[in-house]
């Protein structure tokens, strides 16, 4: 039996195992089999911001500056930045979706801040 959440990225905690990638959404499937669809517009890319970035902002350290740097301005609404998220989550971009995903759902900066206020 698969769960389904539109738009709000409820399954803290599960990993990523699978994600379906069509036109306009992400169909995210967790490792309970519950699943999660993100649309692929400045809504979407908002929800990821809201929930990834605005608690804990890019860090100088981090994966996938591009993707967090064009999510924090597409969910602002730049329409050209909206297009490369586009082209980023398709199906023959998949495993870096899935590594993405899990990436900024397991980000925790609080070890790397500490280690970068020491180093200054």
């Amino acid at each position: 039996m698969f769960l389904y959440n539109r738009q709000k990225m409820e399954q803290v905690g599960l990993l990523v195992v699978d994600v379906n990638l069509n036109i306009g959404s992400i169909e995210i499937i967790y490792a309970n089999n519950a699943k999660e669809i993100i649309n692929k517009n400045q809504d979407g890319y908002k929800l990821m911001y809201d929930n990834w970035l605005v608690q804990q902002p890019m860090f100088i350290s981090d994966k996938f500056k591009d993707q967090m740097r064009h999510i924090e301005f597409a969910a602002r609404g730049n329409t050209k930045l909206l297009s490369d998220l586009n082209n980023f989550f398709t199906d023959s971009n998949k495993i870096n979706v899935i590594k993405f995903l899990n990436f900024m759902r397991e980000r925790d900066l609080t070890y790397e801040k500490a280690k970068w206020k020491h180093v200054i």
